[in-house]
């Protein structure tokens, strides 16, 4: 979801065209290649062979630009990453990342439910396999902007409780009473 302008010399999203119909492809492809170092080992950073690969596949690059409120949706199989700005535009965008609740262990669903408490985030992978926070730089200062919880606190319903995967957490696994409380409303 963007939240302020990005044009095509702001800082934001690439992403490569149809690169999520070779992703297997392309992983098995680059299986040997080295990798650059992350703090996650669900991060793949492109090195100059994989985007010659997908370069060699006809595979274009597109910089997507978004006005305030826009929702942009892609599959993460597709080859993306972001741009540094060439202006003085920041950059404001919230990420979300969705997956059928049946494929999240209760041990996912209790690192997801830990993070929300924490109000730290998850990568591409919503069940929460790796959690925690960036902090944003900006000239090598921490951003005067950074926030470690919510300036209003979400106001849950149903639905959105629901999108959480908190309420399949089964009880004997660590809900509190107030929360198994709200599962069973």
């Amino acid at each position: 979801m963007n939240l302020l302008p990005n044009g095509p010399k702001d800082g934001g999203l690439i992403v490569c065209k149809g690169g999520h119909a070779v992703s297997e492809e392309f992983h098995e492809a680059m299986k040997d290649e080295p990798k650059i170092p992350a703090w996650t080992n669900e991060w793949f950073g492109f090195t100059e062979n994989g985007m010659k690969w997908l370069e060699n596949k006809g595979l274009k690059w597109e910089k997507l630009c978004a006005e305030p409120g826009d929702l942009l949706l892609w599959d993460s199989r597709t080859p993306h990453y972001n741009l540094s700005s060439e202006t003085t535009q920041p950059r404001f965008c919230i990420y979300t990342c969705y997956m059928p609740v049946a494929d999240a262990s209760q041990e996912d669903l209790l690192r997801k439910k830990d993070a929300l408490e924490r109000w730290v985030g998850t990568t591409h992978w919503p069940n929460a396999r790796h959690t925690g926070s960036n902090v944003a730089k900006r000239d090598g200062e921490d951003d005067p902007h950074n926030r470690f919880e919510p300036v209003n606190k979400p106001q849950w319903n149903e639905r959105t409780y629901k999108l959480t995967g908190i309420p399949y957490i089964n009880p004997a696994a660590g809900l509190s009473a107030t929360e198994e409380q709200a599962v069973r409303a």
